[in-house]
């Protein structure tokens, strides 16, 4: 085994904070685990977790000791990949950061699609903002992304792109909801819910209040945009996002999508990017080739 099975019991005890969680993870006794942990502990002489009511809490040496087994994992993948003759598709995994809007549309159909054609490649997923993608794929913790309004960097190549304009939505029986657009300036008075500012929306959206000196009333502020919609949709509230994160929601009359009068948010963009410096494997090629033809039929 490439990977020591004592290192992946350790990663899974630094994940969940609980043996008792490991243990149901691989199946095995607790006490299985922690003797694994403790003569991990005496090969390294240093303690790896701090015990707490709260659980198994890393230590300084601990995290070193979850760091290289991150990046060893991420080898051991690589090598599998090329010793699986980089052709025949029959083992891998494809790592794909992308935004909550994607994960609402077409991504579950695709993977579908994918999957069936290819019943040996894991796909893992990272729902984050906007530079978080980025960051995931600089960093290599990710293959492919698909962010929001994705800023020209030297560091990230963009491979296709789809026409996703910034709307403001609100409940059916908002004061706005007939309106046929709407500025920034109408929205002064208004109690707005925001994504965080790892969020490309948010970006966009502040800068659109500047151009409009508007000062923003940010009454609720997620992580989440199926939160924010929830807010929107039993509230006096408003927010703004793209018509990929709304299709359920508009089909089901449950809220109402009125375009911004704002350029850039009009020329807002969902973007298929990776990194200029990591070749991909074939199966993230296959996966991103997918992907675009999606994104082209989406459009």
């Amino acid at each position: 085994m490439i990977q020591p099975q004592s290192l992946r019991y350790f990663a899974e005890v630094a994940r969940t904070g609980s043996l008792r969680q490991a243990s149901e993870a691989f199946f095995v006794a607790p006490s299985a685990i922690s003797k694994q942990i403790s003569n991990l502990e005496k090969e390294l002489g240093a303690t790896l977790f701090d015990r707490s009511p709260r659980g198994a809490i890393l230590t300084a040496a601990g995290q070193l000791l979850l760091d290289y087994v991150t990046a060893n994992t991420r080898n051991v993948e690589k090598l599998r990949a090329a010793m699986d003759d980089l052709s025949s598709l029959r083992h891998g995994v494809v790592r794909v950061a992308l935004v909550e809007a994607a994960v609402q549309s077409f991504i579950p159909a695709l993977i579908t699609e994918f999957s069936g054609a290819h019943p040996g490649i894991a796909v893992h997923l990272d729902v984050c903002g906007t530079a978080q993608i980025v960051d995931a794929l600089v960093g290599q913790r990710a293959e492919i992304g698909m962010a929001f309004n994705v800023l020209n960097r030297d560091d990230i190549k963009l491979h296709g792109r789809s026409v996703q304009p910034l709307q403001m939505i609100c409940g059916p029986e908002h004061r706005l909801a007939g309106k046929t657009s709407v500025s920034m300036s109408e929205l002064a008075d208004a109690r707005i819910a925001l994504p965080t500012r790892t969020f490309g929306i948010r970006y966009l959206i502040e800068r659109a209040a500047e151009r409009a000196k508007v000062e923003l009333h940010v009454a609720f502020e997620a992580n989440s945009l199926q939160a924010i919609k929830n807010i929107v949709g039993q509230s006096d509230t408003v927010s703004f996002m793209p018509p990929l994160t709304l299709v359920q929601e508009i089909d089901r009359r449950w809220l109402r999508a009125i375009p911004l009068d704002d350029p850039d948010s009009r020329s807002a963009t969902i973007d298929v990017i990776t990194s200029r410096g990591r070749q991909l494997s074939v199966a993230a090629q296959r996966f991103l080739e997918l992907l675009l033809r999606r994104l082209r039929a989406s459009g």
